[in-house]
């Protein structure tokens, strides 16, 4: 489940996994950065503020990412498929090469980082939930608004242009690779937004002999 900041991944990747048990298929759901007790350390150096002020250059932050990426596919994801449970992500590579690409990272160093990390891993589908950044940010301000505490707010507080250039790099993967990601409007209602995502995953369920309400 990929998607700019606002866009609910969250909310519709716990829907789906309800919906999916609710199937009978065996499911596991986990996120990136910090999937692991060991990821959760790499989330913390990645997304809370250092006391000295400093921060992360974009090729050490790109190399953090790969990181916990690394170390969640090896302790999480390939046990989970190798027992032939279905995973379900919040945020993947794709995110890598949207957020770090917008931040200059050029398209062959995450080629080769990502072809170290990853070998010939792609997920078997991918739901880029779409919408306007202003849109958003808008909903991103009302939850942190909400929420006491701590927030990992690092790229919300970030330029309006930015996750406009985040958006056009989901955009232009899902052009690229048409059969993995599946682009789904955001901005309508939850429900309307699962039933959305259900009608494109349905059928490849059902092609692979999988359960479907």
């Amino acid at each position: 489940m990929e998607g700019i900041e606002g866009s609910g991944k969250s909310t519709q990747i716990r829907r789906l996994a309800a919906r999916l048990n609710r199937c009978g298929i065996p499911v596991e759901v986990s996120k990136e950065p910090g999937g692991t007790p060991l990821c959760k350390e790499i989330r913390r150096l990645l997304l809370e503020p250092h006391a000295s002020g400093e921060t992360w250059s974009p090729k050490a932050e790109l190399l953090l990412f790969y990181a916990d990426r690394a170390q969640h596919l090896a302790e999480f994801v390939a046990p989970a498929l190798e027992e032939g449970r279905m995973v379900l992500l919040d945020r993947f590579d794709d995110s890598t090469r949207a957020y770090q690409g917008a931040q200059g990272i050029g398209d062959a160093v995450l080629d080769r980082i990502g072809e170290v990390v990853l070998g010939r891993l792609k997920p078997n589908l991918t739901i880029l939930l779409d919408m306007d950044p202003t849109a958003s940010l808008d909903r991103v301000e009302q939850r942190n608004a909400a929420t006491s505490g701590f927030r990992e707010t690092r790229f919300d507080e970030e330029h309006l242009d930015f996750h406009r250039r985040v958006r056009s790099r989901f955009l232009a993967i899902a052009q690229k690779e048409p059969q993995r990601v599946v682009v789904v409007p955001a901005q309508d209602g939850p429900d309307a937004v699962e039933e959305a995502i259900w009608n494109r995953l349905a059928p490849l369920l059902r092609t692979a002999g999988l359960p479907v309400e």
